[in-house]
């Protein structure tokens, strides 16, 4: 039951970060342009 439990959370875990990473991706550039910008 343990490594059912564990495989879940690496799953969720996974599923969460994997749009985070793209958007960090897409957003880091245009971060980097109005930084300095401003």
């Amino acid at each position: 039951m343990k490594a059912i439990t564990r495989l879940a959370l690496i799953l969720a875990i996974a599923i969460l970060y994997v749009p985070l990473s793209v958007i960090a991706f897409f957003a880091y550039p245009f971060y980097l342009i109005f930084k300095e910008e401003g």
